[in-house]
């Protein structure tokens, strides 16, 4: 319900200016590293895409045309073609910072949930959470769309990918990382006539 409860403009800004000023930058050019932020619904993704775009106008006068991010969303048409556009660095053409450099123009993608499982991007070098997430098994997913290893590679110069920042609004890190019970054991709760006495339940319970 953050969106819907919670939502203020100054917070959304708040995202984005952080992001901006602390972003992984790309080796070769020093653009915004490419990025992926995880937001809370498509209107909240909508919002963050104009905020960023705002922003990075600013930032990088006549770089980009409203197109620094892109909302990448289900709702949008031809969203799934995006995705493999921004992983094969030709999402509205090459970056506008050096000529034949084998990079996107655009640098975030903004989206909910089409790009956590399965989606390779080697040069991913920023992810943002920008939502709350409950599931250990999608915070491993999110997180590891930046771990995939990549070489940036122009002319004579090849940078190894070494790392990359996790811009996490919602403390999802500190709670699968140091609160989040992964040993915790789930009672099975028997309902009705199962053909097995008091005693065997307990068993069975106790080895579950």
């Amino acid at each position: 319900s953050f969106e819907k409860t919670f939502f203020s403009e100054s917070t959304n800004e708040i995202f984005c200016r952080t992001f901006l000023e602390n972003a992984e930058r790309d080796p070769i050019t020093g653009e915004i590293g490419k990025t992926i932020f995880f937001c809370v619904n498509i209107n909240h993704a909508l919002k963050i895409t104009q905020i960023l775009n705002v922003m990075a106008e600013e930032m990088f006068p006549g770089k980009y045309n409203s197109d620094f991010a892109v909302q990448i969303t289900s709702d949008v048409m031809f969203s799934q073609q995006m995705t493999i556009n921004f992983a094969n660095n030709n999402l509205n053409g090459h970056s506008k910072f050096l000529a034949d450099y084998d990079s996107s123009k655009s640098r975030v993608a903004v989206t909910v949930g089409m790009m956590t499982t399965g989606y390779d991007c080697t040069d991913i070098l920023n992810i943002g959470i920008c939502r709350p997430i409950f599931s250990p098994s999608d915070f491993i997913q999110i997180k590891g769309r930046g771990t995939r290893l990549n070489r940036f590679k122009y002319e004579d110069i090849i940078v190894n990918k070494t790392h990359f920042k996790l811009f996490d609004f919602f403390g999802v890190c500190e709670y699968f990382e140091e609160d989040f019970n992964y040993d915790q054991k789930l009672k099975i709760i028997i309902k009705g006539s199962s053909g097995l006495s008091e005693g065997e339940i307990s068993e069975f319970e106790k080895n579950i």
